[in-house]
């Protein structure tokens, strides 16, 4: 009687060692960009729609999987529409970073210039330079490293 109840169970064991031991499928970077467009798209039609936090959780997402400084760019965009300035300078100067195109840099100095009365701009240099700039929480992460321009709320 124990015998046949314990070779009643041995498929069960053998599957469940099978499950553990078979590896996770690998994520190809074409399946990650394929996954950013998606999200790109789909923040891009909340954003049309008005629903700009929406909009913002999908950029994030999609610049998260593949960064793209346009995508950045978009973010600040739907933080200027979110009235949330310091976010919106902070995305605005990212995607500013490496921007060779001079229309581009110009629509990026333009969106700077709205925002930037909304927010106390601060330069952050340190010697020697590289130190990682905090704001507030330093269990969110760096902000950067110095030099870096920042845009904070008043206050």
């Amino acid at each position: 009687m124990k015998n046949t109840a314990a070779r009643a169970r041995r498929p069960l064991w053998l599957a469940a060692a099978l499950l553990i031991l078979t590896p996770a499928p690998v994520v190809r970077a074409d399946d990650l960009a394929a996954e950013a467009e998606l999200h790109f798209e789909l923040g891009s039609e909340l954003y049309v729609k008005g629903d700009y936090r929406g909009a913002l959780e999908h950029w994030l997402v999609s610049n998260r999987l593949a960064p793209n400084r346009n995508v950045v760019f978009n973010i600040g965009r739907a933080y200027e529409r979110m009235q949330r300035y310091p976010e919106a300078f902070y995305n605005y100067t990212r995607s500013l970073e490496g921007e060779t195109d001079g229309a581009q840099r110009k629509r990026v100095e333009e969106a700077l210039e709205r925002v930037s009365p909304s927010v106390a701009i601060i330069d952050a240099a340190t010697s020697p330079a590289g130190a990682k700039i905090y704001i507030e929480r330093k269990d969110l992460g760096a902000r950067g490293e110095a030099p870096l321009r920042l845009g904070l709320a008043g206050g």
